[in-house]
């Protein structure tokens, strides 16, 4: 039983005979299913506005945009439906997937924020059927692994506002987290002893990003970013087997991407406005450390967001504005072989701000596809919720 557990705490890369999962099944190789750094209304907008949002954690140099101190807080809930091989199976679970406290510093060009972001997710339950044979006798047997957790991404981030044109921006990256592990084998010949073994796994590493927004008219913005994230490093904190415990162990190091992005946003009209972006990340840097560990491995990844945002009341835009969003993205840990696993997603959104701007609320609905070939599906439907408070309020 103990080459089980070894085998799922070695970066948890390979795990035969699935046939249930809970989340998503693309969260089960690799490191998990990425995360979005985005506030409520970007994941409105499909994603499109994330490198111009400062309540987002794309760009640092947004953060030039936030015109007086900002607390953001969401939460999302999803509802999905995975289909594999092996059968199907509904799931819900939630999240908080963004953080984020900032704003501008009072009589200066600068603006600071610090945020809390999922970087990738790692939650799932997974059932294998077989046949062992401890006495010469074969009999059926029952293995399931969980796995609650994956690894944050906390920002600490500045923003230089050289003028009305140009920002300039650049954030720290301190990625940390931890998956809790547990495996238990049931037998069908009750008489046999049921095993169960439990183990964390604990991550650690640094990033930089770097971003620029540059307004050459009022009506069209453009940004760049940056990011080059090292190596995270896997430790084994504790495993238990039975009443013995093993002491923490470094398991081994996986590379991280750089992530390069770029997007437009045009304001043609007061009652309407546009943005896209292209992001894409070298994941395959994490290649070799996944092949060793006897997964099929990871690719590169690309994705493009596009949204457009409608203003019902010209007098106060932020009043109910309607938000539609797409998205289309490669994920980057496969299932199997081949092909690349894909996801498509469209969105619908709103928000509020009340209280002279004091308070405000944001609402994003999402239904997303996502597919490795034929045998691997899945179909969420995700609902973000977030409240931001401004204690300054409008800016004179």
């Amino acid at each position: 039983m103990r080459r089980v557990l070894c085998g799922a705490v070695a970066v948890l890369l390979s795990i035969p005979g699935t046939s249930h999962a809970q989340s998503s099944q693309f969260g089960i190789r690799g490191l998990g299913v990425p995360g979005r750094e985005l506030s409520t209304r970007s994941l409105g907008l499909g994603g499109g506005s994330g490198l111009f949002d400062g309540e987002s954690s794309l760009n640092p140099a947004a953060l030039g945009t936030l015109s007086t101190s900002t607390a953001l807080f969401t939460s999302s809930g999803s509802w999905s439906r995975t289909t594999n091989p092996t059968g199907s199976l509904s799931t819900r679970d939630t999240r908080f997937p963004q953080i984020l406290i900032g704003g501008p510093i009072p009589h200066h060009p600068l603006a600071i924020g610090v945020s809390y972001s999922l970087y990738t997710d790692r939650d799932f339950t997974v059932v294998s059927n077989g046949v062992a044979s401890p006495r010469g006798v074969p009999v059926l047997v029952h293995d399931t692994l969980s796995s609650r957790g994956g690894i944050d991404d906390i920002r600490l981030g500045g923003a230089w506002v050289v003028n009305k044109h140009l920002a300039l921006g650049a954030a720290f990256h301190f990625l940390a987290g931890s998956n809790r592990l547990a495996s238990r084998r049931f037998w069908e010949d009750t008489s046999y002893h049921s095993p169960a073994e439990s183990a964390e796994l604990s991550y650690s590493g640094t990033g930089l990003s770097l971003g620029a927004i540059w307004a050459p008219s009022h009506v069209i913005e453009i940004a760049a970013s940056y990011r080059r994230d090292g190596a995270v490093t896997v430790t084994r904190d504790s495993t238990g087997v039975g009443q013995v415990q093993l002491s923490a162990a470094a398991i081994g190091t996986v590379r991280l991407p750089r992530t390069l992005g770029a997007g437009v946003h045009l304001i043609p009209s007061r009652r309407f406005a546009m943005s896209a972006s292209v992001i894409s990340r070298n994941w395959s840097v994490a290649d070799s450390s996944l092949l060793t560990q006897g997964a099929p491995g990871a690719r590169n990844t690309f994705e493009v967001n596009a949204g457009i945002e409608i203003f019902r009341d010209l007098r106060r835009q932020t009043k109910y504005p309607l938000r539609l969003g797409a998205r289309y993205a490669t994920l980057p840990f496969l299932l199997a072989a081949d092909p690349q696993p894909k996801e498509y997603g469209i969105s619908i959104g709103t928000g509020r701000r009340f209280a002279n701007d004091r308070g405000g609320f944001d609402l994003a609905v999402q239904h997303v596809w996502r597919s490795q070939g034929t045998n691997y599906t899945e179909s969420a439907t995700l609902v973000t919720f977030g409240i931001s408070v401004r204690p300054g309020g409008l800016t004179p």
